[in-house]
Protein backbone atom coordinates (compact mmCIF):
# COMPACT_ATOMS: atom_id res chain seq x y z
CA UNK A 1 0.00 0.00 0.00
CA UNK A 2 3.01 2.59 0.87
CA UNK A 3 4.87 1.39 -1.99
CA UNK A 4 1.49 2.47 -4.29
CA UNK A 5 0.59 5.46 -2.47
CA UNK A 6 4.77 6.74 -3.12
CA UNK A 7 3.97 5.79 -7.06
CA UNK A 8 1.18 7.95 -6.91
CA UNK A 9 3.14 10.96 -5.00
CA UNK A 10 5.90 10.33 -7.79
CA UNK A 11 3.46 10.92 -10.51
CA UNK A 12 1.90 13.55 -9.31
CA UNK A 13 5.19 15.57 -8.75
CA UNK A 14 6.42 14.48 -11.96
CA UNK A 15 3.07 16.00 -13.50
CA UNK A 16 3.97 18.81 -11.82
CA UNK A 17 7.69 20.11 -12.31
CA UNK A 18 7.71 17.90 -15.50
CA UNK A 19 7.45 20.76 -18.26
CA UNK A 20 8.49 24.01 -15.88
CA UNK A 21 11.59 21.96 -15.58
CA UNK A 22 11.86 21.05 -19.74
CA UNK A 23 11.59 24.53 -20.83
CA UNK A 24 13.96 26.04 -17.75
CA UNK A 25 16.66 23.53 -18.70
CA UNK A 26 15.73 24.47 -22.41
CA UNK A 27 15.98 27.81 -21.96
CA UNK A 28 19.49 27.50 -19.86
CA UNK A 29 21.22 25.50 -22.82
CA UNK A 30 20.35 28.34 -25.44
CA UNK A 31 21.58 30.72 -23.23
CA UNK A 32 24.73 28.74 -23.24
CA UNK A 33 24.88 28.60 -26.93
CA UNK A 34 24.20 32.31 -26.86
CA UNK A 35 26.91 33.38 -24.47
CA UNK A 36 23.92 34.28 -22.27
CA UNK A 37 22.99 33.52 -18.64
CA UNK A 38 19.64 32.58 -17.93
CA UNK A 39 18.68 32.11 -14.06
CA UNK A 40 15.12 33.11 -12.79
CA UNK A 41 15.55 32.25 -9.33
CA UNK A 42 16.15 35.62 -7.89
CA UNK A 43 13.36 37.46 -5.61
CA UNK A 44 12.48 39.90 -8.64
CA UNK A 45 12.17 37.21 -11.18
CA UNK A 46 10.52 34.67 -9.54
CA UNK A 47 7.58 37.34 -8.52
CA UNK A 48 7.43 38.67 -11.65
CA UNK A 49 6.80 35.25 -13.14
CA UNK A 50 4.38 34.49 -10.51
CA UNK A 51 2.76 37.73 -11.31
CA UNK A 52 2.05 36.96 -14.84
CA UNK A 53 1.33 33.48 -14.39
CA UNK A 54 -2.01 34.54 -12.14
CA UNK A 55 -3.12 36.50 -14.69
CA UNK A 56 -2.98 33.84 -17.35
CA UNK A 57 -3.60 31.10 -14.72
CA UNK A 58 -7.24 33.27 -14.41
CA UNK A 59 -8.23 33.75 -18.00
CA UNK A 60 -7.17 30.11 -18.93
CA UNK A 61 -9.74 28.48 -15.75
CA UNK A 62 -12.31 29.95 -17.09
CA UNK A 63 -11.31 28.69 -20.50
CA UNK A 64 -10.98 25.80 -19.19
CA UNK A 65 -13.93 25.52 -17.28
CA UNK A 66 -16.53 25.55 -20.31
CA UNK A 67 -14.02 23.07 -21.55
CA UNK A 68 -14.35 20.59 -19.27
CA UNK A 69 -17.99 20.69 -19.88
CA UNK A 70 -18.42 20.12 -23.17
CA UNK A 71 -18.47 23.90 -24.41
CA UNK A 72 -15.66 26.14 -25.97
CA UNK A 73 -16.87 29.78 -25.68
CA UNK A 74 -15.70 32.64 -28.04
CA UNK A 75 -16.96 35.34 -25.19
CA UNK A 76 -14.44 35.14 -22.95
CA UNK A 77 -12.16 37.53 -23.87
CA UNK A 78 -14.66 40.23 -24.43
CA UNK A 79 -16.10 39.68 -21.36
CA UNK A 80 -12.97 40.21 -19.59
CA UNK A 81 -12.30 43.10 -21.75
CA UNK A 82 -15.59 44.90 -21.09
CA UNK A 83 -15.67 43.95 -17.41
CA UNK A 84 -11.85 46.14 -16.53
CA UNK A 85 -13.89 48.89 -18.94
CA UNK A 86 -16.62 49.14 -16.34
CA UNK A 87 -13.82 48.76 -13.86
CA UNK A 88 -12.22 51.41 -15.09
CA UNK A 89 -14.84 54.04 -15.47
CA UNK A 90 -16.40 53.31 -12.08
CA UNK A 91 -13.13 53.95 -10.26
CA UNK A 92 -12.51 56.94 -12.33
CA UNK A 93 -16.24 58.37 -11.89
CA UNK A 94 -16.42 57.29 -7.65
CA UNK A 95 -12.67 57.06 -6.49
CA UNK A 96 -13.91 53.69 -4.58
CA UNK A 97 -12.08 51.23 -2.60
CA UNK A 98 -9.92 48.67 -4.14
CA UNK A 99 -12.55 46.14 -2.56
CA UNK A 100 -15.72 47.73 -4.14
CA UNK A 101 -13.54 48.20 -7.20
CA UNK A 102 -12.94 44.16 -7.28
CA UNK A 103 -16.49 43.78 -6.48
CA UNK A 104 -18.20 45.68 -9.65
CA UNK A 105 -15.20 43.71 -12.14
CA UNK A 106 -16.64 40.66 -10.35
CA UNK A 107 -20.50 41.57 -10.54
CA UNK A 108 -19.66 42.94 -14.47
CA UNK A 109 -18.12 39.80 -15.37
CA UNK A 110 -20.94 37.47 -13.88
CA UNK A 111 -23.68 39.45 -15.91
CA UNK A 112 -21.81 39.61 -19.08
CA UNK A 113 -21.38 35.74 -19.21
CA UNK A 114 -24.90 35.34 -17.84
CA UNK A 115 -26.00 37.82 -21.11
CA UNK A 116 -24.09 35.17 -23.05
CA UNK A 117 -25.87 32.15 -21.41
CA UNK A 118 -29.00 33.32 -21.93
CA UNK A 119 -28.53 33.86 -25.81
CA UNK A 120 -27.43 30.44 -25.79
CA UNK A 121 -30.24 28.93 -24.25
CA UNK A 122 -32.54 30.79 -26.43
CA UNK A 123 -31.39 30.35 -29.89
CA UNK A 124 -30.29 26.67 -29.13
CA UNK A 125 -27.31 26.99 -31.32
CA UNK A 126 -23.63 25.45 -31.07
CA UNK A 127 -22.21 27.03 -28.34
CA UNK A 128 -19.13 27.87 -30.97
CA UNK A 129 -21.03 29.57 -32.91
CA UNK A 130 -23.57 31.42 -31.11
CA UNK A 131 -20.43 32.77 -28.79
CA UNK A 132 -18.79 34.98 -31.91
CA UNK A 133 -21.86 36.96 -32.45
CA UNK A 134 -21.94 37.04 -28.33
CA UNK A 135 -18.37 38.40 -28.15
CA UNK A 136 -19.15 40.45 -30.75
CA UNK A 137 -22.40 41.95 -28.96
CA UNK A 138 -20.63 42.59 -26.01
CA UNK A 139 -17.50 44.14 -27.36
CA UNK A 140 -20.09 46.80 -28.48
CA UNK A 141 -20.97 47.46 -25.50
CA UNK A 142 -17.00 49.36 -25.41
CA UNK A 143 -18.56 52.26 -27.41
CA UNK A 144 -21.87 52.72 -25.02
CA UNK A 145 -19.72 53.06 -21.97
CA UNK A 146 -16.76 54.51 -23.03
CA UNK A 147 -17.60 56.89 -26.44
CA UNK A 148 -14.25 57.57 -27.82
CA UNK A 149 -12.49 57.74 -25.07
CA UNK A 150 -9.77 55.48 -24.00
CA UNK A 151 -8.96 54.90 -20.34
CA UNK A 152 -5.04 54.68 -19.19
CA UNK A 153 -3.42 53.48 -16.20
CA UNK A 154 -2.63 57.14 -14.64
CA UNK A 155 -6.04 57.71 -14.56
CA UNK A 156 -6.82 55.13 -12.34
CA UNK A 157 -5.97 55.13 -8.81
CA UNK A 158 -2.19 53.68 -7.42
CA UNK A 159 -4.02 51.87 -4.73
CA UNK A 160 -6.37 49.99 -7.07
CA UNK A 161 -3.10 49.19 -9.71
CA UNK A 162 -1.32 47.06 -7.29
CA UNK A 163 -4.11 44.23 -7.47
CA UNK A 164 -2.01 43.21 -10.46
CA UNK A 165 1.14 43.16 -8.57
CA UNK A 166 2.50 40.24 -6.01
CA UNK A 167 1.29 39.92 -3.04
CA UNK A 168 -2.11 41.27 -4.32
CA UNK A 169 -2.28 39.13 -7.48
CA UNK A 170 -2.67 36.04 -5.48
CA UNK A 171 -5.73 37.32 -3.89
CA UNK A 172 -7.56 36.90 -7.19
CA UNK A 173 -5.91 33.76 -8.46
CA UNK A 174 -6.59 31.60 -5.02
CA UNK A 175 -9.85 32.75 -5.44
CA UNK A 176 -10.38 31.62 -8.96
CA UNK A 177 -8.79 28.36 -8.35
CA UNK A 178 -11.35 27.81 -4.81
CA UNK A 179 -14.00 28.82 -7.04
CA UNK A 180 -13.19 26.36 -9.42
CA UNK A 181 -12.55 23.52 -7.65
CA UNK A 182 -15.62 23.57 -5.45
CA UNK A 183 -17.74 23.92 -8.17
CA UNK A 184 -16.37 20.48 -9.94
CA UNK A 185 -16.10 18.74 -6.82
CA UNK A 186 -18.20 20.13 -4.13
CA UNK A 187 -21.35 21.03 -5.54
CA UNK A 188 -24.45 19.10 -7.20
CA UNK A 189 -24.07 21.35 -9.91
CA UNK A 190 -20.94 20.63 -10.96
CA UNK A 191 -21.71 16.67 -10.36
CA UNK A 192 -24.71 17.76 -12.65
CA UNK A 193 -22.30 19.79 -15.32
CA UNK A 194 -19.73 16.07 -15.49
CA UNK A 195 -23.04 13.89 -16.33
CA UNK A 196 -24.00 16.54 -19.04
CA UNK A 197 -21.01 16.45 -20.76
CA UNK A 198 -20.39 12.78 -20.65
CA UNK A 199 -24.05 11.83 -21.50
CA UNK A 200 -26.20 14.50 -22.03
CA UNK A 201 -29.63 12.34 -23.13
CA UNK A 202 -29.02 10.29 -20.08
CA UNK A 203 -28.50 13.15 -17.81
CA UNK A 204 -31.53 14.93 -19.12
CA UNK A 205 -33.34 11.84 -18.67
CA UNK A 206 -32.94 11.22 -14.90
CA UNK A 207 -34.05 14.70 -14.24
CA UNK A 208 -31.43 17.18 -14.89
CA UNK A 209 -32.60 20.80 -15.72
CA UNK A 210 -29.66 21.48 -18.17
CA UNK A 211 -30.98 25.10 -18.63
CA UNK A 212 -30.98 25.83 -14.82
CA UNK A 213 -26.94 23.77 -14.95
CA UNK A 214 -25.94 26.22 -18.06
CA UNK A 215 -26.97 29.25 -16.56
CA UNK A 216 -25.49 28.56 -13.32
CA UNK A 217 -22.29 27.27 -15.10
CA UNK A 218 -22.17 30.69 -16.89
CA UNK A 219 -22.38 32.10 -13.87
CA UNK A 220 -19.12 30.81 -12.00
CA UNK A 221 -16.95 31.12 -15.69
CA UNK A 222 -18.45 34.95 -15.36
CA UNK A 223 -16.84 35.18 -12.24
CA UNK A 224 -13.45 33.93 -12.83
CA UNK A 225 -13.46 35.67 -15.77
CA UNK A 226 -14.16 39.03 -13.66
CA UNK A 227 -11.62 37.85 -11.48
CA UNK A 228 -9.19 38.11 -14.55
CA UNK A 229 -10.95 41.81 -15.35
CA UNK A 230 -9.66 42.92 -12.17
CA UNK A 231 -5.96 41.94 -13.04
CA UNK A 232 -6.26 42.86 -16.41
CA UNK A 233 -7.68 46.62 -15.63
CA UNK A 234 -4.48 46.89 -13.41
CA UNK A 235 -2.08 45.93 -16.49
CA UNK A 236 -3.56 47.12 -19.66
CA UNK A 237 -5.53 50.56 -20.70
CA UNK A 238 -8.86 50.38 -21.54
CA UNK A 239 -11.27 51.34 -24.24
CA UNK A 240 -13.54 51.04 -27.39
CA UNK A 241 -13.03 47.82 -29.37
CA UNK A 242 -12.71 49.18 -33.15
CA UNK A 243 -12.51 46.08 -34.76
CA UNK A 244 -14.70 42.53 -34.64
CA UNK A 245 -13.78 39.83 -32.43
CA UNK A 246 -10.49 42.02 -31.36
CA UNK A 247 -10.48 40.95 -27.61
CA UNK A 248 -10.51 36.83 -29.20
CA UNK A 249 -6.56 37.88 -28.62
CA UNK A 250 -7.17 38.05 -25.18
CA UNK A 251 -8.60 34.57 -25.09
CA UNK A 252 -6.28 32.76 -26.95
CA UNK A 253 -3.20 33.84 -26.40
CA UNK A 254 -3.86 32.58 -22.70
CA UNK A 255 -5.89 28.97 -24.04
CA UNK A 256 -2.56 26.98 -23.75
CA UNK A 257 -2.61 26.35 -19.71
CA UNK A 258 -6.34 25.51 -19.72
CA UNK A 259 -5.17 22.80 -22.22
CA UNK A 260 -2.23 21.62 -20.06
CA UNK A 261 -4.72 21.68 -17.09
CA UNK A 262 -7.02 19.45 -19.04
CA UNK A 263 -4.64 17.13 -19.89
CA UNK A 264 -1.99 17.00 -16.35
CA UNK A 265 -6.11 16.52 -14.84
CA UNK A 266 -4.96 12.56 -15.00
CA UNK A 267 -2.38 13.13 -12.55
CA UNK A 268 -3.28 16.37 -10.66
CA UNK A 269 -6.50 18.25 -10.38
CA UNK A 270 -6.80 20.58 -13.28
CA UNK A 271 -6.68 23.64 -11.49
CA UNK A 272 -3.30 22.99 -10.23
CA UNK A 273 -2.44 21.89 -13.95
CA UNK A 274 -3.71 25.18 -15.24
CA UNK A 275 -1.33 26.97 -13.27
CA UNK A 276 1.12 24.94 -14.07
CA UNK A 277 0.79 25.35 -17.35
CA UNK A 278 0.98 29.85 -17.19
CA UNK A 279 3.89 29.07 -14.70
CA UNK A 280 6.02 26.82 -17.86
CA UNK A 281 4.61 29.24 -20.39
CA UNK A 282 5.90 32.57 -18.29
CA UNK A 283 9.40 31.11 -17.82
CA UNK A 284 9.66 30.07 -21.80
CA UNK A 285 8.46 33.98 -22.48
CA UNK A 286 11.20 35.25 -19.74
CA UNK A 287 13.77 32.60 -20.93
CA UNK A 288 13.01 33.86 -24.89
CA UNK A 289 13.43 37.56 -23.75
CA UNK A 290 16.63 37.17 -21.52
CA UNK A 291 17.97 35.30 -24.96
CA UNK A 292 17.60 38.12 -27.26
CA UNK A 293 14.41 36.67 -29.28
CA UNK A 294 12.49 39.27 -30.31
CA UNK A 295 9.01 39.52 -30.28
CA UNK A 296 7.73 38.15 -33.38
CA UNK A 297 10.12 34.82 -33.09
CA UNK A 298 8.14 34.78 -29.84
CA UNK A 299 5.03 33.98 -31.27
CA UNK A 300 6.60 31.46 -33.37
CA UNK A 301 7.96 29.42 -30.32
CA UNK A 302 5.11 29.92 -28.52
CA UNK A 303 3.34 28.65 -31.88
CA UNK A 304 5.71 25.82 -31.89
CA UNK A 305 5.22 25.00 -28.02
CA UNK A 306 1.26 24.98 -28.67
CA UNK A 307 1.48 22.29 -31.62
CA UNK A 308 4.27 20.05 -30.06
CA UNK A 309 1.96 19.85 -27.01
CA UNK A 310 -1.27 19.45 -29.05
CA UNK A 311 0.17 16.69 -30.44
CA UNK A 312 2.32 14.92 -27.59
CA UNK A 313 -0.95 15.29 -25.36
CA UNK A 314 -3.42 13.60 -28.42
CA UNK A 315 -0.37 10.68 -28.70
CA UNK A 316 0.03 10.67 -24.91
CA UNK A 317 -0.86 6.80 -24.14
CA UNK A 318 0.61 5.63 -27.25
CA UNK A 319 4.06 7.35 -27.03
CA UNK A 320 3.65 6.61 -22.93
CA UNK A 321 3.49 2.83 -23.92
CA UNK A 322 6.42 2.90 -26.46
CA UNK A 323 8.40 4.63 -23.12
CA UNK A 324 7.54 1.91 -20.90
CA UNK A 325 8.21 -0.90 -23.54
CA UNK A 326 11.56 0.78 -24.38
CA UNK A 327 12.52 0.92 -20.63
CA UNK A 328 11.55 -2.17 -20.21
CA UNK A 329 13.64 -3.31 -22.83
CA UNK A 330 16.91 -1.36 -21.35
CA UNK A 331 16.28 -3.28 -18.12
CA UNK A 332 16.16 -6.97 -19.33
CA UNK A 333 19.24 -6.07 -21.29
CA UNK A 334 20.87 -4.63 -18.67
CA UNK A 335 19.97 -7.31 -16.16
CA UNK A 336 21.27 -9.77 -19.15
CA UNK A 337 24.18 -7.95 -19.13
CA UNK A 338 24.77 -8.21 -15.02
CA UNK A 339 23.78 -12.53 -15.17
CA UNK A 340 26.56 -12.88 -17.43
CA UNK A 341 29.12 -10.94 -15.91
CA UNK A 342 28.05 -13.00 -12.99
CA UNK A 343 28.16 -16.42 -14.73
CA UNK A 344 31.55 -15.28 -15.83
Amino acid sequence: MNNLKGKIIVKKITAILLMPVFIYVLMALIGVARGVTFNIFNIDTIKSIIQNSAYMTLVALGIGFQLKYGRFDFSGGAIIVVSALITAKFIEATDCSLFVASLVAIVSGILLSLLNSLIYIGFRVPISVISLASAYLIESFTGLIAGTKSISQPNILTKYIRIGNMPLVLIPLLLGIAVYVIYGHFTVAGKQSKLLQSNQKAAVNIGINEKKNTIIAYIVSGFIFGLASIVYVSKNDVGVINHPLETAGTLFSNIVPSLVGLFLSRYIDDSTGTFVGALTIQILYYGLQIVGVGDGMKTVCYSIFLAVFIFVSGFWDQIWFYLRKWISMIKEKRKKQDTNIVNE
